[in-house]
């Protein structure tokens, strides 16, 4: 096979694959990528098999703000808010 072709259509080459680890093994960033995200240590969660459904009400803007917030780091608003309160659960600890 030639490459793969990605979610947004571009075509992912074996090279680019290799490229693309080479950098990471040097602790780089591989050319074109970028960070949408915070990076986490440690184990990784839990399956969502276990989870439950917490329902709250909250004032429209705060859920505008919620909503954004989410978008700008590449998140949905339920794993956005999930680590809201795990940071917030963490500090209290």
């Amino acid at each position: 096979m030639n490459g793969i072709v990605a979610e947004n259509g571009m075509l992912v080459t074996d090279e680019m694959i290799a490229g693309w680890e080479t950098a990471l093994e040097r602790d780089e960033w591989p050319s074109g990528w970028e960070n949408v995200g915070e990076v986490y240590e440690g184990r990784l969660p839990s399956s969502m098999a276990d989870s439950v459904t917490l329902s709250v009400k909250i004032p429209t803007p705060m859920k505008r703000v919620i909503d954004s917030e989410a978008r700008s780091e590449g998140k949905t608003t339920s794993a956005y808010v999930r680590g809201v309160l795990a940071d917030s659960l963490m500090a209290i600890a």
